[in-house]
């Protein structure tokens, strides 16, 4: 008797980490994932796209915990006009900052309709700031999940000057609006379910 109690108590000590892992489970940014960077001139709108983003995110229980993505200024391309995406990357400090990224903080469900406010670092020129970003999450987590919204910001919140051409006759709006569309894949292979 004291044999089998023994053996029962151990199962449940080995199970319960077991139980656990399956709560937390990692996530991948995916191809496909894209940030595009909108913006406004005394001329024209324009818009920069970076589709080679790269990061990660940790879920317990369905929730966002920890993460962050990190995508290279050159990798911004307007896909109309070289000249801009020169002033962009300018504009970026892409030789002294190569890279702009964010670092989850918290993240909290803002409404039933799959809206989150995730709270974190935005990384941009090698100014950080803390921002709010409010994103809908597209279906649930699993295999796969998505991320969109966007977010409106001043660059000379980060320390960059709004860019000019033309010997000063075109000069574009302080204002930015980033739009996030982030596409997640699970780390868990195949058999997880049946590991755990």
């Amino acid at each position: 008797m004291r044999k089998l109690l023994s053996i029962t108590l151990l199962s449940l000590m080995l199970a319960v980490p077991a139980r656990l892992a399956t709560a937390q489970e990692s996530y991948v940014l995916g191809d496909g994932s894209t940030i595009r960077v909108d913006g406004s001139s005394n001329r024209s709108d324009w818009s920069v796209e970076a589709t080679a983003v790269t990061g990660s995110f940790v879920f317990t229980e369905g929730s966002p915990i920890e993460g962050g993505f990190t995508i290279a200024v050159r990798d911004m391309k307007s896909g109309r006009s070289l000249i801009m995406d020169r002033l962009m990357h300018s504009t970026f400090g892409a030789d002294t900052h190569p890279d702009i990224g964010f670092a989850l903080a918290s993240a909290q469900p803002s409404d039933d309709q799959g809206w989150w406010e995730m709270q974190g670092d935005l990384t941009m020129a090698g100014t950080t700031n803390p921002v709010i970003v409010r994103l809908q999450q597209q279906g649930e987590t699993g295999k796969t999940a998505r991320f969109t919204g966007s977010h409106a910001l001043l660059m000379t919140d980060f320390g960059m000057k709004p860019p000019t051409a033309m010997f000063g006759s075109l000069h574009t709006a302080d204002e930015v609006s980033i739009h996030f569309d982030l596409l997640l894949a699970s780390t868990c292979e195949e058999d997880c379910e049946s590991d755990g």
